[in-house]
């Protein structure tokens, strides 16, 4: 039966029987995690937490307290004036792209998709191949939309807050392209507001044109009433009535045409009035969440890894061979063990 001495015995003479390749096995394996952490380049996460500025009614409120106490999903809706999916507005490729095709004036008024082209071949990894720049400003715009979709992450609270996050390999890159959604995104409730106030301002307007028409037809029939009437006994039933009913028409347009009026008037201010619907609570400026895989940890890893890895594969017999006997000698006793 074989002790723990002889078995401490048996695994050095069998490493040292094979130490060159556990030690180039082990060297290698470092080698490998070593070039893993270069091939990944350092990495920059901003982070913005964005509310709205309208207000809800006091079912909504509620509704989000309850889903906040419940622990489940709130709406995901900023504006009362359209059920708007924000995480959709944030991820969708129109709004990826217009963020692509901002110029950023103190680079040159360059755009956000070629400056990201050059951060890119900046900071590549050692095995990362260079990004060749497209060949017209169309593709340019494609191509980074489709990058900026892989760095963004947008999801909603429980507080109903936006919370916006952005993953590039420079700080400053990382900053510009994290306000350039924010405004974006803002810029398209705004947009929303201002074409909902458009329609409604055509609307009230060729309501107000139209009531307009209407009441200079009752004055012509007024008239011409009169005109029919003037050597007539305008006392009689038969000649008063017409002339009450058309002033009462003329009286039930002209609340119409005031109330048209206002509802024009309104809409005109509201398409005068376009003001920010969001606000940002933690701003996407550095400090930034920084990721960088150490070459000398993982190579560290490495190294004692693999040498355990192929020292058990080298050893794993002899220390099988002494749990089972142990195994066997706690089971059966030391005598049958022997047997």
């Amino acid at each position: 039966m074989m002790n723990p001495n002889e078995l401490t015995i048996l695994i050095y003479k069998r490493l040292r029987k094979y130490r060159i390749i556990v030690i180039s096995g082990s060297l290698i394996c470092m080698l490998a995690l070593i070039l893993f952490a270069k091939q990944r380049p350092i990495t920059y996460t901003s982070r913005a937490s964005i509310f709205p500025l309208t207000g809800s009614n006091d079912n909504n409120a509620t509704s989000s307290t309850l889903s906040a106490l419940l622990g489940v999903e709130s709406t995901k809706s900023f504006s009362d004036d359209a059920s708007i999916n924000i995480i959709e507005l944030a991820q969708s490729r129109t709004t990826r792209e217009e963020v692509a095709a901002i110029r950023d004036s103190s680079n040159g008024n360059r755009t956000i998709a070629e400056l990201l082209v050059d951060d890119i071949n900046n900071h590549r990894g050692w095995f990362e191949e260079k990004v060749k720049m497209p060949p017209n400003q169309n593709a340019l715009i494609t191509w980074a939309g489709e990058t900026l979709k892989d760095g963004l992450n947008a999801t909603v609270n429980k507080n109903n807050m936006l919370v916006l996050t952005y993953t590039g390999r420079s700080p400053e890159l990382v900053r510009k392209i994290s306000y350039g959604f924010i405004n974006k995104i803002s810029l398209f409730y705004i947009q929303l507001k201002q074409e909902k106030a458009r329609i409604d301002f055509q609307f009230a307007t060729s309501k107000v044109d139209s009531l307009r028409k209407v009441m200079g037809s009752k004055d012509n029939q007024l008239i011409s009433i009169d005109q029919r009437t003037m050597f007539t006994n305008i006392t009689k039933l038969q000649y008063r009535v017409p002339t009450e009913n058309l002033l009462a028409d003329k009286e039930m347009i002209r609340q119409q045409y005031a109330t048209a009026v206002a509802n024009q008037q309104n809409a005109a201010y509201k398409l005068q009035k376009a003001t920010p619907v969001i606000k940002v609570l933690d701003k996407p400026d550095p400090p930034y969440d920084v990721e960088d895989k150490s070459a000398i940890l993982y190579g560290l890893i490495g190294l004692i890894a693999g040498f355990i890895l192929i020292s058990l594969f080298f050893v794993g017999g002899l220390i099988t061979k002494y749990a089972r006997e142990e195994i066997k000698r706690s089971l059966f006793g030391a005598s049958n063990t022997q047997n």
